[in-house]
Order: structure tokens, then C-alpha cells, then sequence
């Protein structure tokens, strides 16, 4: 699992320019804009040319950042981290002796005000929220022409790297989870690892709700955000794209804003015609309680915008199919916070946290009540394949193996893989299974473009019995029809009858072969005749 620690690709393109620039490369600005789509490349280009700017027009002071270099009170000790738009140092506050985060806006980037706006909304933003789950911010304050905010140091890893310590080769545990975030309080969950993610994301989702009740919606949460501290207790980070319900978004180049990965299908729209409120930050809640408890992202491309046109037309699958581990509760709490229609989620974060409390403590939750009987979870299920939108289910029960059933429905996009359905009933772009269905599918019972099986209906088909445009098998209908039985307008076989056939019996218009029933013949073969006036007939109980 790797966890792309970058704000989102437009943050990356800038923060590799910047780099580039700082060890002397000289990279043709053009290479970067190929990237991305063509309405955001004047936004990255102006980006980029700050960053130009920058790099010759050095603030005022001339002085790089370098440890021992001070601002105001704060002496810097070492870089920790960077991203697109700042640089983040650890320092030490003079005044109190302590240490603190630094965010340090890029000098290039700060040439254009709207850039340490951005950074000033941050600090009040957060300034404005007291609650021992979100990162505290101490200023925002400007010296030696640097623009930056202070604010506390969290010494823990973030989830992001949690998520990436958790043992591979086998399905992590509480104790796991225990151990890499150094909270030995998870550990009391034993096997039950969804019960301690819970409890580790819970205070998270408080400090959100704390958050909107002041009209702040973050819009970036992603576990790369959420950091823990020495004794393992989680803090929400990076309120730098935050916005009040009146206050329009600012963003780097006015293109989409947040991590990708994470995105709620109304953020991933250029045209910002969608509103988006505090159920966005619900959607990204649910989109990282998938990932940590699957250990894979629900989204996934190549490209930023395969991941956008993945968010935007895909339903991904329920968990379950993924971690047969886990719970109904579990699966029914992401299944709520990931629904595409903002209506359909949690109302608010508080509705979120309750079901999240109860899913640590072991209690059934809201939303799998929500979900009701079997038969409602099956007509959820009917809706949901059939809407058109690309949907994966895997049932969790299996046999030999297998899923019981796998299905993949809606229309796959152009850049999109072939999606490979492998169950006892399986329907995809590849079908393997006991009944198969898909453009290509193997198994007892096909249908699809290309099949091979016992039962076969398909454009070419090859298998026991096979009804295709073009079939091969035991007994085979079609065009052209090729097997022991062939009937097609083309058949060719040990019995062949069609249009043109040829076998060792063959009967049709223009037969040929051994013995021949040609209706037009003037002495018709005795053996053909009686091949298939009788012999042919018992055989199939006619």
C-alpha cells in the first residue's frame, strides 16, 4: 500500500519545479503542463513562473532556509517535510522552549497574495477550533520575507505511514495497529482489528464535527492528514484548504482542490458547479476508513484524471469483498459515508462518529440497521448493478475458493483495464465461472462475446453445447458452426446441416461428404436418408 504523499497532483507538479530549480535543473516548463488537462495549464503555468520568480528574486534578506537560521523567535533545526506550496521545518520557540512545525510558503508562491491569503485562512481557521484532536496553531506571522504559520509539533507518525507498517503477507490485527501507532490501548481489541481502527478514528471524526458546527469544511482529509501523536492519540492536521460556508475556495490554480485519492464525487468536478458542504469531509472520512481497513484505496489510476473519471463514474466495491474479516457493521458505516448522493450519507459527522463508537465498542450500528433484511440488502444490491455507474460485488461467502457470486456492471471507461470476475456466477469484461457472462468468459454455463464452456452462447463460442455467430463444440448452432452436431448457415462436422454443409452426414443446400441428403438429388443415399429420417431422431428423442 503506498500512500502518495503529495496534496494532489497540480501540488506535486509545483513542488517538483521548485526542487528542480533549487539544484540548478533546468526543466522545459512545457514538460509540466503536459501532465494536466488543458484548462488548468494557464493556472500551473503562472504557478510555475512564480516559482521562477522566486528562485532569481530570493527574499529580501537573501538568506536560505538552514538550520541555526531564525525567524522571529523560532531557530529552524531541520526540514521534516515539503510539498507543492510550503516547506515544513521543525524549530525551536525561543520564548516558551518548545518546539514547533513551521510552514514555510514557498518564496516564489508568495509573490502572488492570494497564496499567503491561503496561508492566513489557515491560522484563523484553525485558530477558532479548541479541541484536543486537531493540531494546534500558534501564529501566522512573516520575517525575512518568508511567509509562515507556527504551529504544534506532532512528533508521531502520520496514518499514512501507520497504514504502510501494517504486515502485508497477512491480515493485520489490533495488536498491529497497537504497535505501529504506539498506542497499546488498540491492543485491547485483540483479533478485532475494525474495532481498534475504529477507536483510533473516532476522536477524528469528532474533532470534524467540532469543525463544521463553526461553519468550517476542511476538504482534504486523507490519512496522510491525521497524525498522532507520542502517545498515540490521532490530530487532524492541514486546515489549509478549509473554507466557511461563505467563503469561496481558494486553491493553487483554481482547478479542483484536495487529494485526489480521497475526493467526494462533487469535488471531482472542474466546473465547481456542485456544491460541496461538510458531507464532503464525511465521503473523504469514508474513502480512509476503506483504506485502513482493506489496506487498498477504493480509487485508483494512473493519472490524475483516470482517478477523477474513476471517482466520478465508479461505486467501488463494499469491503467485505475485499477483508471477508470484517463485519456487516463495518461495511454498512463505509457504505453510508461513501454514498455518491450527499443526501444519502451521514447527515453530519456526529451521526458518523455515533456508528463509529459503537462499531469499537461491538454493537450493531445505524447504518446496517439502516440497511435492514437480507432481501433489503438484495434490492439495494439490484439498484445499485443496475444504474449504469461501474459497480464491483463479491459476495463474501465463498465455496472451493470461489465467491459465490462476482459481478462487475457499467461501462468501463476507455482507460480503464479489463475487470476480471472469477465466481461460481461471475459477469464482467472476463468472466470465469460456473455460469460466466462477458465480452470474453469461460465456464459451464457462458454467454459473452468470446466463450468457452459446456453451455455456450456467444458471437464465437467453443464448448459442449454452443449457440454463436461463430461456434465450435460438441454440438454447435451458429454462422458458422463447426463440431460433432454443426448447424449453421456454414456447418461443418461429423453431422453437419446448413446452408453449406460438409461432413461424414451432411444435409442442406449445398451439402458435401460421405453421405449426402440433398433434397434436390434425383436418388437420394440410403444411409443419409436413413441417418436423418431416423437414426438422428431416436438419438435425440424426437
Amino acid at each position: 500500500m503506498n500512500e502518495n504523499s503529495i496534496d494532489d497532483q497540480l501540488d506535486e507538479l509545483v513542488a517538483r519545479y521548485s526542487d528542480a530549480l533549487e539544484h540548478g535543473t533546468v526543466v522545459p516548463r512545457e514538460n509540466y503542463l503536459r501532465e494536466v488537462p488543458a484548462e488548468m495549464r494557464p493556472a500551473l503555468e503562472r504557478c510555475l513562473k512564480m516559482i521562477e520568480a522566486g528562485s532569481a528574486q530570493t527574499p529580501t534578506s537573501a538568506q536560505p532556509l538552514r538550520p541555526g537560521l531564525v525567524l522571529n523567535h523560532y531557530t529552524l533545526t531541520r526540514e521534516v517535510g515539503r510539498g507543492g506550496m510550503a516547506l515544513v521545518w521543525l524549530a525551536r520557540d525561543q520564548k516558551l522552549n518548545r518546539s514547533v512545525a513551521l510552514k514555510i510558503l514557498r518564496p516564489g508562491l508568495a509573490l502572488e497574495e492570494r497564496n499567503a491569503q491561503r496561508f492566513r485562512r489557515e491560522a484563523l481557521a484553525v485558530a477558532s477550533l479548541k479541541h484536543p484532536n486537531i493540531v494546534q496553531i500558534y501564529g501566522a506571522e512573516e520575517a525575512l520575507g518568508y511567509h509562515y504559520l507556527a504551529m504544534e509539533f506532532i512528533e508521531g507518525p502520520s496514518l499514512a505511514t501507520v497504514l504502510e507498517a501494517l504486515p502485508p503477507d497477512r491480515a493485520p490485527t489490533a495488536e498491529a495497529l497497537a504497535r505501529a501507532t504506539g498506542s497499546p490501548a488498540l491492543a485491547r481489541h485483540g483479533e478485532h482489528y475494525e474495532r481498534a481502527v475504529a477507536s483510533l478514528l473516532a476522536p477524528i471524526i469528532e474533532a470534524l464535527q467540532a469543525a463544521h458546527e463553526k461553519g468550517l469544511v476542511h476538504r482534504d482529509i486523507k490519512p496522510s492528514n491525521i497524525l498522532l501523536r507520542a502517545d498515540g492519540s490521532p490530530v487532524l492536521a492541514d486546515f489549509g484548504l478549509a473554507k466557511g460556508d461563505e467563503d469561496p475556495a481558494l486553491s493553487l490554480t483554481g482547478a479542483p482542490i484536495g487529494t485526489p485519492y480521497y475526493m467526494s464525487p462533487e469535488q471531482a468536478y472542474v466546473t465547481g458547479t456542485r456544491r460541496i458542504d461538510h458531507r464532503t469531509d464525511v465521503y473523504s472520512m469514508g474513502v480512509t476508513l476503506f483504506e485502513a481497513l482493506c489496506g487498498v484505496r477504493p480509487f485508483n489510476g494512473d493519472s490524475f484524471l483516470e482517478v477523477i473519471e474513476s471517482i466520478r463514474s465508479t461505486i467501488p466495491p463494499s469491503v467485505r469483498t475485499i477483508n471477508r474479516g470484517l463485519t456487516r457493521s463495518a461495511a454498512a458505516v463505509v457504505s453510508q459515508a461513501m454514498h455518491r448522493e450527499p443526501a444519502e450519507r451521514y447527515a453530519d459527522a456526529a451521526e458518523m462518529h455515533a456508528d463509529m463508537v459503537a462499531l469499537a465498542e461491538g454493537r450493531p450500528t445505524q447504518a446496517l440497521a439502516r440497511v435492514g433484511s437480507p432481501l433489503r440488502r438484495l434490492w439495494l444490491q439490484i439498484r445499485v448493478m443496475s444504474s449504469g455507474v461501474n459497480y464491483e460485488y463479491r459476495s463474501a461467502r465463498t465455496f472451493l475458493g470461489l465467491p459465490l457470486v462476482h459481478i462487475f456492471t457499467g461501462r468501463g471507461h476507455p482507460s480503464q483495464p479489463w475487470r476480471v470476475a472469477k465466481g461460481w456466477f461471475a459477469m464482467g469484461d472476463i468472466a470465469i465461472g460456473g455460469i460466466a457472462t462477458g465480452v470474453f468468459s469461460v465456464g459451464g454455463l457462458t454467454f459473452g462475446g468470446m466463450s468457452v464452456g459446456l453451455l455456450t452462447w456467444a458471437g464465437i463460442g467453443f464448448g459442449g453445447a454452443v449457440c454463436a455467430g461463430m461456434g465450435a463444440g460438441l454440438i454447435s448452432f451458429g454462422g458458422i458452426a463447426l463440431g460433432g452436431l454443426a448447424i449453421g448457415g456454414i456447418a461443418w462436422g461429423y453431422v453437419a446441416i446448413g446452408g453449406i454443409a460438409h461432413g461424414t452426414y451432411a444435409m442442406g443446400g449445398s451439402p458435401s461428404g460421405t453421405h449426402i441428403l440433398d433434397p434436390n438429388a434425383a436418388t437420394p443415399d440410403p444411409a443419409a436418408v436413413q441417418f436423418f429420417e431416423q437414426t438422428l431422431p431416436q438419438f435425440f428423442g424426437f
